[in-house]
């Protein structure tokens, strides 16, 4: 029989093996996520550098250099909940694009968003990467537009510019991800005059940071409308295609604005979520700003969630992410490229054994 000494020395013997080849494995990691960064790098490296350098000339012969652009949204936030302290700096989405016109009609666009997945999970949401939102050409000629390739998504374009605070928060459709703000596709616009506008799109339903990986689109119609001055109305509707249950989306917008003031609701409803029967999500926002001067802003907003609740069940199917979302605060903005603001939010569980969580931030927006 073995003695104790003997079977330990023989388990450590046999343990160096397995050691040696976890550390290998955590080096390839960390080897593979280096050159991961590096091409990121080198990627941005490489768009900044043409972007600098002398471009091919129009038609005419004169060159057109083109317009770069660069946004970066970050923030210091300080969590007011007793039971969950805490405190961060963070860069929540950076921006870098280039757009040149390539004759009178055709443009091309290409623009990198470096920020994290659309992924829940707290080691992903620290986790930064790049991914190309746009890279499309487009056509314009008189009242008609036309986009191939990556391109941004309409469905709340109105509602988002008119919110005005997307690097503070997403608007409502964005944030609780009832659509990609990018995908690829083509798209059409139409707009006979200044008071109304139709758009069509035809993508592929997977978002800009994932390839067409099946045969499922995703076709969005919308109508905008501005009666008379200050008063916007829009309406949106999408349907997501499979060979059993569509995925399919209404949304109704309404703003107006009137010198120093603004103001805005928005409602949506969204069928047979994720492609599954009867499954439905549904919800609102209402938002306002009152502009003191050119340099200082308040601003409010209130959202509310909601899923139903499915045959044979007592409870709403998605009750664990149902909520109200409330957001106040104060914005300036010292020069035009700049912004800061500190504001109050705080977003609301509806289950029963749900929670809250309050936060004060500071946001900064930077645009070059």
């Amino acid at each position: 029989m073995k003695s104790p000494e003997r079977r330990t020395r023989r388990n450590k013997a046999e343990s160096r093996p397995q050691k040696a080849l976890m550390q290998a494995r955590i080096k390839a990691e960390i080897d593979r996520t280096e050159k991961d960064k590096m091409k990121q790098l080198s990627l941005l490296a490489l768009l900044i550098a043409s972007a600098g350098s002398p471009l091919m000339g129009q038609p005419n012969g004169e060159e057109e250099p083109g317009k770069v652009s660069a946004k970066i949204y970050s923030d210091f936030n300080y969590s007011l909940d007793p039971n969950a302290p805490g405190t961060a700096f963070e860069v929540k989405r950076a921006y870098f694009g280039y757009k040149r016109a390539l004759s009178s009609h055709f443009s091309a666009e290409i623009k990198l968003d470096i920020g994290s997945v659309d992924d829940d999970s707290k080691y992903s949401l620290i986790r930064r990467y790049a991914y190309f939102k746009n890279a499309c050409l487009l056509y314009h000629k008189g009242k008609i537009t036309v986009w191939f390739g990556l391109m941004d998504m309409l469905q709340f374009k109105v509602q988002e510019k008119f919110w005005g605070h997307r690097y503070i928060y997403k608007s409502f459709m964005d944030e609780h991800r009832f659509g990609s703000s990018a995908d690829l596709g083509t798209g059409f616009q139409y707009s006979p005059s200044d008071r109304i506008s139709f758009d069509l799109v035809l993508s592929n339903g997977e978002g800009y940071k994932n390839l067409q990986n099946d045969n499922v689109y995703r076709v969005g119609s919308g109508l905008t409308l501005k009666p008379f001055e200050g008063l916007s109305l829009r309406g949106y509707y999408t349907i997501h295609t499979t060979s059993e249950n569509d995925q399919m989306a209404w949304a109704v917008f309404a703003g107006y604005q009137k010198a120093r003031f603004r103001l805005a609701a928005e409602y949506i409803v969204q069928l047979n979520y994720k492609f599954t029967a009867n499954r439905k999500r549904y919800g609102y926002s209402l938002y306002a700003s009152w502009i003191m001067n050119k340099h200082w802003e308040l601003f409010a907003r209130y959202d509310q969630l909601y899923s139903n609740v499915l045959p044979g069940e007592s409870i709403p199917w998605n009750l664990s992410k149902d909520g109200s979302a409330l957001l106040g605060g104060l914005q300036y903005s010292p020069i035009d490229p700049l912004k800061f603001a500190l504001n109050y939010r705080d977003w609301v569980e509806y289950a029963g054994n749900g929670s809250s969580a309050p936060y004060l931030y500071l946001n900064i927006e930077v645009v070059f």
